[in-house]
């Protein structure tokens, strides 16, 4: 199972809201967040620290605050239990190149804890499955 397909999303999803760090730090974390998988986009919906929704492929008309975009080679290194270096944190990554940020960025740091959390349960789901 690959970053970014339905099966590795739908585990995504279930393993961010089973998360007890997230239910904990993500009190307050509601937003929605574009999340580019090379050419696959995703909205995810975020209420309360958990994904209440994922929309594939959205329309231009579909809201979100922020973006991170990525090649697909570039997320399924950063979603590797052991990141090689530069893909093992979101700003690393993003200043080396490897992914881009957009949008309102205030939103993102505003929940960047927990946002961070939410990236890391990536390299969680590679655990469960395969």
């Amino acid at each position: 199972m690959h970053v970014g397909t339905k099966e590795w999303m739908g585990q995504f999803q279930k393993m961010v809201n089973n998360d007890q760090e997230l239910n904990v730090i993500g009190k307050y974390f509601t937003t929605k967040f574009l999340w580019q998988i090379g050419p696959e986009s995703y909205v995810i919906e975020v209420l309360e620290g958990k994904v209440k929704n994922i929309i594939s492929n959205p329309t231009p008309l579909e809201p979100w605050k922020f973006a991170i975009r990525g090649t697909v080679d570039a997320w399924r290194k950063f979603t590797q239990p052991t990141p090689p270096p530069m893909y093992h944190e979101l700003f690393a990554a993003m200043f080396q190149g490897n992914l881009q940020i957009d949008g309102d960025i205030k939103e993102l740091m505003a929940n960047l804890r927990a946002m961070t959390r939410l990236l890391d349960v990536t390299r969680e789901v590679q655990l469960t499955v395969a």
